[in-house]
């Protein structure tokens, strides 16, 4: 099983008091000199990127005064042994 990651823009969001879109536009525009367009905030708002440009995930963090990590959660795999490695035969 492969790490996972959760985004959590809302969350992060939320725990700095920034409800709207329009909000962050805002922020990342004045804390980060960052123009993204309101379908790509909402895009990130809504769904989890399946990638993300340094540049971008940067000004995120710029704005929201967070770091990658508080915006990306990670589910570690579970252990595995051996046993479970199905390339192993008995």
């Amino acid at each position: 099983m492969a790490v996972q990651l959760r985004w959590r823009l809302r969350q992060v969001m939320a725990s700095r008091d920034v409800w709207k879109g329009t909000e962050l536009r805002g922020l990342l525009a004045r804390r980060a000199n960052f123009n993204l367009s309101l379908p790509s905030i909402s895009a990130l708002m809504n769904n989890q990127p399946v990638q993300m440009k340094t540049e971008t995930l940067q000004a995120l963090c710029t704005a929201l005064k967070c770091t990658p990590d508080e915006l990306y959660g990670v589910v570690p795999p579970r252990e595995v042994s051996l046993d479970d490695d199905p390339r192993t035969s008995r």
